[in-house]
């Protein structure tokens, strides 16, 4: 056993919302707001874990044998992806995890990302030998036991990094060899959580199955094309496909006005297509910019009450920041 840490990046849906969650795919892009985790073994006689966040002075203590018994929300991931290790290779000794990251995450898989880290983190430390795949089921499982509905995109983002065509729950994780995306994002100043507004879109699925099955079937095939159109760097027709997209998640009920007018900000200033980015409710959207509209469509996001949000793209994977006996 030896002291680890290790960091994972947020990520940036670029097509595909809420049809990935039931089984269509997706394209995301691995975006550098990191998150880490740093595991060091301890010398206590009863096994347990002790938890460690950046923002708090106190630690949050649970014996091995009652993980996930009573998780708090701010814990939670770090517990779920602990007690899956727990269940796969009995951990026989005491941790302390601590974990860290930006204050704001701007809704762009900061969980995912903290759920990665301590996994990776987790497995540099007690050298278990888990590999990118056996990262991601073990993690996936991990978030699922926490939010109970969820597609893997966002935790395949924080382990492969790069872009991604991601589908079928992660049966389908293929690297795609593109150049830094020509984005610009704006966050609209609300954060949000994903499972309510994916409960919201599961409700009116039940309501008008054939409706929103429909939508589910054009995001897909707007998904495929945009994947050719991104390995093309057909910027343009690209834009286009964003713009159908939003009208999309216009029907699912799921943009906001503050994100609508950022949208119709970037789209005025010259952007090729601007949409929201993620489950909607709030958090980001994303436009496709050329390089000479990218001054005059950051200032339109900024002047329709957006921030503009400075990371970049196709960022490097989870990767161990630090090994030491």
């Amino acid at each position: 056993m030896k002291s680890a840490r290790a960091s994972a990046p947020g990520k940036l849906m670029l097509l595909g919302e809420h049809a990935v969650v039931y089984g269509h795919p997706c394209l995301v892009t691995a975006v550098d707001i990191r998150y880490s985790a740093a595991v060091t073994p301890l010398d206590k006689s009863t096994p347990a874990i002790h938890i460690h966040r950046a923002e708090s002075s106190a630690a949050r203590v649970i014996p091995l044998n009652e993980l996930g018994q009573l998780s708090e929300p701010e814990t939670a991931f770090v517990e779920a992806v602990v007690k899956r290790v727990h269940q796969q290779r009995t951990i026989a000794t005491s941790l302390r995890i601590e974990t860290d990251g930006p204050a704001i995450s701007y809704g762009l898989g900061s969980s995912s990302a903290v759920t990665v880290a301590a996994a990776a983190a987790l497995n540099e430390s007690l050298d278990l030998g888990f590999g990118n795949r056996e990262l991601f089921d073990l993690c996936f499982e991990a978030v699922l036991d926490v939010q109970g509905k969820a597609s893997g995109f966002d935790v395949a983002a924080a382990i492969y990094g790069g872009t991604l065509y991601f589908s079928e729950r992660g049966e389908v994780i293929t690297p795609l060899d593109v150049p830094s995306l020509p984005i610009v994002i704006g966050y609209s100043g609300a954060k949000v959580g994903t499972v309510s507004l994916v409960e919201k879109v599961a409700q009116l699925h039940s309501r008008q199955p054939f409706m929103v099955e429909s939508i589910f079937e054009l995001v897909h095939r707007l998904t495929d094309d945009g994947r050719y159109a991104l390995e093309q760097k057909a910027w343009a027709e690209l834009g286009d496909l964003f713009n159908i997209q939003q009208g999309l998640l216009d029907a699912l009920g799921v943009s906001t006005l503050p994100l609508s007018r950022l949208i119709e900000a970037a789209r005025s200033a010259g952007a090729w297509g601007a949409k929201l980015s993620g489950a909607g409710g709030g958090d980001c959207m994303v436009a496709l910019a050329e390089p000479d509209s990218v001054e005059a469509i950051r200032r339109a996001i900024h002047d329709a009450g957006g921030e503009i949000v400075e990371y970049a793209s196709n960022a490097s994977g989870v990767r161990i920041e630090s090994s030491a006996t």
